[in-house]
């Protein structure tokens, strides 16, 4: 398992390659562009300042409610920067094999998303919409199976794709079409907790 930090050059880099990858396979724009808040904001700015204006409708962002990770205990987050980086990373890999395991366990259960009312009258107004969905990381693909379940269940016609620049794991339950590393990279980024400078 690898993993790999990233300053805001190579994440610009980064995306600057999948918008290239995405204008080459959809030459037809997404009628909605779909962030997930907070990381999936910072990967859609990235990507959407390489990414042609005329091939995209709207955006918007979803805000989700996620469990907290051990990242975001508000004791531990202030200790953060004083631990050294080979510690940091023992901690995302135990994370990381956790999260795999409880995966095998069972299946992950996707959350109930309410797609915002400007959002959904765009999903509503194409009889075919195009739909980019944006992350910075797909797990077990629980939150990106949410989403889209949003999307068709305003417009079963819809046709979803998603991107994000790592998926963590072997068979999340809804597969990145556009990605940048892919089973057994992690990604730890600017707005990571434990990101040091």
């Amino acid at each position: 398992m690898k993993i790999i930090t990233l300053n805001n050059a190579g994440l610009d880099w980064q995306t600057r390659e999948l918008a290239a990858k995405v204008s080459g396979a959809h030459p037809e724009p997404y009628d909605v562009i779909l962030s997930v808040k907070k990381g999936g904001s910072y990967v859609a700015k990235s990507f959407l300042k390489f990414f042609p204006a005329k091939s995209m409708g709207s955006y918007g962002e979803i805000d989700l409610n996620r469990p907290r990770s051990m990242y975001r205990k508000p004791r531990l987050v202030r200790v953060l920067p004083h631990i050294p980086l080979w510690i940091l990373n023992t901690c995302r890999y135990a994370q990381a094999l956790w999260l795999k395991l409880r995966q095998q366990i069972s299946e992950p259960k996707a959350p109930a998303v309410t797609l915002p009312e400007g959002i959904c009258h765009k999903v509503n107004s194409v009889e075919v919409p195009e739909i980019l969905l944006i992350d910075d990381t797909v797990d077990t693909g629980k939150t990106m199976r949410g989403i889209v379940n949003a999307v068709l269940a305003a417009n079963p016609k819809a046709r979803v794709q998603v991107l994000t620049i790592t998926v963590t794991t072997a068979s999340p339950i809804v597969m990145a079409d556009y990605y940048v590393y892919d089973n057994d990279t992690l990604v730890r980024f600017p707005w990571s907790r434990d990101y040091k400078n």
